[in-house]
C-alpha cells in the first residue's frame, strides 16, 4: 500500500485552516483563538496519552511531537468545531446542557468515518483486545468520542461563561485542557469496561443495538427548527 499519510496530514491542515477562518469570521477572533489553540493542545496531549497507554498506534510516517502525530491531530479540533457549529443550529448555544448532549451525538457521527478510513488506509491500528466492528474499530470508540465531545464542550462552555479580565479565559482553558486530557483517559477506560461487560453478558447484538440508539437519536435533533439568528461574538 502506498504511503498516504502525507495526504492525510495535508487534508487535516486544510480542514483546520478552513474551520479556523470560518470561526474567526462568524464567531469572532477570541473564540476562534481559544477553540483552535486549546483544541490543538488538548488533542495533542490526549493522543499522546492514548499512544502511551496502548489504545492506538500511529503509522511511523506521521510527523510527530513526542508520541502524537503533531500535524494530523489538527483534524480533531476542526471536526469538533463542525459538530459545535451544527449543534448551534439545533439548540441555543447558551444552553450548555443541550449543547453537550448534541456534541455527544454529533461527534461520533463525524469521527467514526475518519476512524474507519484511517484503519483501512493503515494510518493507525487499535491494539486493544476489545470487541470490534468495521474491520477493527473498537465498539467502545463511538461512545468514547461522544463522551469526549460532551466533556470538551462542557469545559469550553463553562469557562467561557466566566468573566475574566484580559486573557483570563485563555489561561483558564490552558490549565483545564491538560486536566481534561488526563481525565478523558479515565472516561475512555470506563466506557471500554462498560461496553466490554455488555458484550460479555448480553452479546454483540446488544452493542449494535446501542449504536443504533446512539446514531438513531441524531435525526431526532435535526427535526428541531434552527435558530432564528446567529449573533457574532467578539
Amino acid at each position: 500500500m502506498s504511503d498516504t499519510t502525507l495526504v492525510a496530514q495535508f487534508l487535516a491542515v486544510a480542514l483546520f485552516a478552513a474551520c479556523f477562518y470560518h470561526s474567526w469570521n462568524v464567531e469572532g477572533r477570541r473564540l476562534a483563538q481559544q477553540w483552535f489553540f486549546i483544541g490543538y493542545i488538548f488533542f495533542l496531549l490526549l493522543q499522546s496519552l492514548l499512544v502511551v497507554t496502548g489504545q492506538i498506534a500511529f503509522d511511523a510516517a506521521f510527523l510527530t511531537i513526542g508520541a502524537a502525530p503533531s500535524v494530523w491531530v489538527m483534524v480533531y479540533p476542526a471536526l469538533f468545531y463542525l459538530a459545535y457549529t451544527i449543534a448551534k443550529f439545533l439548540a441555543d448555544e447558551q444552553n450548555l446542557r443541550a449543547m453537550c448532549y448534541l456534541m455527544f451525538l454529533l461527534t461520533p457521527a463525524l469521527l467514526l468515518p475518519v476512524d474507519a478510513t484511517g484503519l483501512r488506509m493503515g494510518w493507525w491500528t487499535y491494539p486493544s483486545e476489545s470487541i470490534a466492528f468495521l474491520n477493527g474499530v473498537p465498539f467502545y470508540l463511538p461512545f468514547a468520542w461522544g463522551v469526549i465531545g460532551a466533556a470538551f464542550m462542557y469545559m469550553f462552555g463553562r469557562i467561557r461563561k466566566i468573566h475574566f479580565r484580559g486573557s483570563g479565559q485563555l489561561f483558564a482553558l490552558m490549565l483545564a485542557a491538560p486536566l481534561l486530557a488526563g481525565f478523558s483517559i479515565f472516561l475512555i477506560a470506563l466506557v471500554q469496561v462498560i461496553v466490554d461487560t455488555i458484550a460479555a453478558f448480553a452479546g454483540e447484538t446488544w452493542l449494535y443495538g446501542l449504536l443504533l440508539v446512539l446514531f438513531g437519536a441524531l435525526p431526532l435533533g435535526v427535526l428541531r427548527p434552527p435558530r432564528a439568528s446567529n449573533v457574532k461574538r467578539k
